[in-house]
Protein backbone atom coordinates (compact mmCIF):
# COMPACT_ATOMS: atom_id res chain seq x y z
CA UNK A 1 0.00 0.00 0.00
CA UNK A 2 2.64 2.00 0.98
CA UNK A 3 4.28 1.98 -2.10
CA UNK A 4 1.58 2.74 -4.03
CA UNK A 5 1.28 5.75 -2.39
CA UNK A 6 4.95 6.86 -3.06
CA UNK A 7 4.34 6.08 -7.09
CA UNK A 8 1.09 7.94 -7.47
CA UNK A 9 2.47 10.62 -5.54
CA UNK A 10 6.18 10.51 -7.38
CA UNK A 11 3.65 10.64 -10.63
CA UNK A 12 1.41 13.27 -9.84
CA UNK A 13 4.89 15.59 -9.07
CA UNK A 14 6.48 14.64 -12.00
CA UNK A 15 3.21 15.79 -14.29
CA UNK A 16 3.17 19.01 -12.07
CA UNK A 17 6.77 19.93 -12.75
CA UNK A 18 6.13 19.42 -16.12
CA UNK A 19 3.55 21.89 -16.65
CA UNK A 20 4.41 24.57 -14.35
CA UNK A 21 5.50 26.59 -17.25
CA UNK A 22 9.58 27.00 -15.76
CA UNK A 23 12.01 27.80 -18.60
CA UNK A 24 15.29 28.41 -18.53
CA UNK A 25 16.63 31.92 -18.98
CA UNK A 26 19.37 31.33 -21.71
CA UNK A 27 16.97 28.45 -23.19
CA UNK A 28 17.08 30.11 -26.69
CA UNK A 29 19.86 32.11 -26.44
CA UNK A 30 21.43 30.82 -29.80
CA UNK A 31 18.64 32.89 -31.95
CA UNK A 32 17.80 35.86 -29.81
CA UNK A 33 20.86 37.85 -30.96
CA UNK A 34 23.29 38.47 -34.34
CA UNK A 35 26.53 39.79 -33.25
CA UNK A 36 27.55 41.17 -36.89
CA UNK A 37 30.78 42.56 -35.46
CA UNK A 38 32.67 42.26 -32.48
CA UNK A 39 35.89 44.56 -31.41
CA UNK A 40 38.17 44.00 -28.80
CA UNK A 41 40.90 46.67 -27.76
CA UNK A 42 44.17 44.67 -25.79
CA UNK A 43 45.19 41.85 -24.73
CA UNK A 44 45.56 39.71 -27.53
CA UNK A 45 45.00 36.14 -26.12
CA UNK A 46 42.69 37.33 -24.28
CA UNK A 47 41.22 38.86 -26.83
CA UNK A 48 40.53 35.88 -28.29
CA UNK A 49 39.30 34.12 -25.97
CA UNK A 50 36.47 36.87 -25.19
CA UNK A 51 35.70 36.77 -28.75
CA UNK A 52 35.43 32.95 -29.04
CA UNK A 53 33.32 32.70 -26.30
CA UNK A 54 31.09 35.76 -26.89
CA UNK A 55 30.27 34.93 -30.64
CA UNK A 56 29.00 31.53 -29.50
CA UNK A 57 25.60 33.08 -28.76
CA UNK A 58 25.69 34.61 -31.79
CA UNK A 59 22.95 33.03 -34.55
CA UNK A 60 22.65 34.77 -38.84
CA UNK A 61 19.50 33.84 -38.83
CA UNK A 62 18.54 36.55 -35.96
CA UNK A 63 16.79 39.56 -36.49
CA UNK A 64 18.23 40.96 -33.98
CA UNK A 65 21.57 42.62 -34.93
CA UNK A 66 24.21 44.49 -32.53
CA UNK A 67 27.71 45.56 -32.75
CA UNK A 68 30.02 45.53 -29.18
CA UNK A 69 33.35 46.84 -28.56
CA UNK A 70 35.19 46.13 -25.75
CA UNK A 71 38.48 47.52 -24.72
CA UNK A 72 40.04 45.26 -22.08
CA UNK A 73 42.43 46.03 -19.45
CA UNK A 74 44.61 43.63 -17.28
CA UNK A 75 46.70 44.29 -14.56
CA UNK A 76 49.01 42.41 -12.09
CA UNK A 77 49.94 43.19 -9.09
CA UNK A 78 51.61 41.57 -5.98
CA UNK A 79 49.03 40.45 -3.24
CA UNK A 80 51.55 39.21 -0.62
CA UNK A 81 55.25 39.27 0.23
CA UNK A 82 57.20 37.05 2.46
CA UNK A 83 59.24 38.59 5.30
CA UNK A 84 62.69 39.05 2.57
CA UNK A 85 60.37 40.80 0.50
CA UNK A 86 59.82 38.61 -2.35
CA UNK A 87 56.36 38.04 -3.87
CA UNK A 88 54.46 34.83 -3.14
CA UNK A 89 50.88 35.84 -4.36
CA UNK A 90 50.08 37.72 -7.39
CA UNK A 91 46.58 39.32 -8.12
CA UNK A 92 45.26 39.66 -11.30
CA UNK A 93 42.75 42.14 -12.18
CA UNK A 94 41.11 42.20 -15.44
CA UNK A 95 38.77 44.99 -16.56
CA UNK A 96 36.60 45.17 -19.65
CA UNK A 97 34.47 48.36 -21.17
CA UNK A 98 31.70 47.22 -23.38
CA UNK A 99 30.08 49.53 -25.85
CA UNK A 100 26.78 47.32 -27.04
CA UNK A 101 25.61 48.81 -30.22
CA UNK A 102 21.66 48.07 -31.08
CA UNK A 103 21.98 48.21 -34.78
CA UNK A 104 18.02 48.30 -35.56
CA UNK A 105 17.33 50.25 -32.65
CA UNK A 106 20.15 52.62 -33.06
CA UNK A 107 21.07 52.88 -29.29
CA UNK A 108 23.96 51.95 -27.17
CA UNK A 109 24.72 50.92 -23.90
CA UNK A 110 28.00 51.35 -22.24
CA UNK A 111 29.13 49.27 -19.22
CA UNK A 112 32.20 48.23 -17.15
CA UNK A 113 32.80 44.74 -16.37
CA UNK A 114 35.75 43.33 -13.66
CA UNK A 115 37.01 40.42 -12.32
CA UNK A 116 40.12 39.05 -10.43
CA UNK A 117 41.86 36.28 -9.61
CA UNK A 118 45.08 35.25 -7.34
CA UNK A 119 48.28 32.71 -7.98
CA UNK A 120 51.36 31.76 -5.90
CA UNK A 121 54.69 31.93 -6.85
CA UNK A 122 55.43 28.07 -7.66
CA UNK A 123 59.49 27.28 -7.24
CA UNK A 124 59.47 26.70 -10.95
CA UNK A 125 59.06 29.76 -13.40
CA UNK A 126 57.59 27.44 -15.66
CA UNK A 127 55.05 26.30 -13.11
CA UNK A 128 54.64 30.03 -12.49
CA UNK A 129 53.42 31.03 -15.68
CA UNK A 130 51.36 27.73 -16.07
CA UNK A 131 49.70 29.18 -13.05
CA UNK A 132 49.53 32.62 -14.20
CA UNK A 133 48.11 31.70 -17.53
CA UNK A 134 45.31 29.57 -16.08
CA UNK A 135 44.32 32.03 -14.02
CA UNK A 136 44.12 34.59 -16.65
CA UNK A 137 41.85 31.45 -18.52
CA UNK A 138 39.64 31.61 -15.58
CA UNK A 139 39.27 35.81 -15.56
CA UNK A 140 38.08 35.50 -19.59
CA UNK A 141 35.63 32.75 -19.33
CA UNK A 142 33.89 34.54 -16.05
CA UNK A 143 34.59 37.42 -18.07
CA UNK A 144 32.61 36.57 -21.32
CA UNK A 145 29.76 34.65 -18.85
CA UNK A 146 29.16 37.95 -17.77
CA UNK A 147 29.17 39.85 -21.30
CA UNK A 148 26.71 36.95 -22.16
CA UNK A 149 24.43 37.24 -19.47
CA UNK A 150 24.36 41.06 -20.19
CA UNK A 151 23.37 40.72 -23.53
CA UNK A 152 20.74 37.86 -23.40
CA UNK A 153 18.85 39.44 -20.19
CA UNK A 154 19.23 43.37 -22.28
CA UNK A 155 17.98 41.97 -25.73
CA UNK A 156 15.07 39.83 -22.89
CA UNK A 157 14.22 43.08 -20.93
CA UNK A 158 13.74 44.81 -24.56
CA UNK A 159 11.42 42.22 -25.73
Amino acid sequence: MRKNIKIITIFIFSILLVSCGYKKIHQKKNTLIYIQNINIIGEKIMSNKLRNNIVLISNANSENKYDIKIMLEKNKTIKIKDTTGKATRYKITVSADVIFKDIIRVKSIHKTFAQSGDYDIAKNHSDTMYKERNAENTLAQQLSDQIINFITNYHLKIK
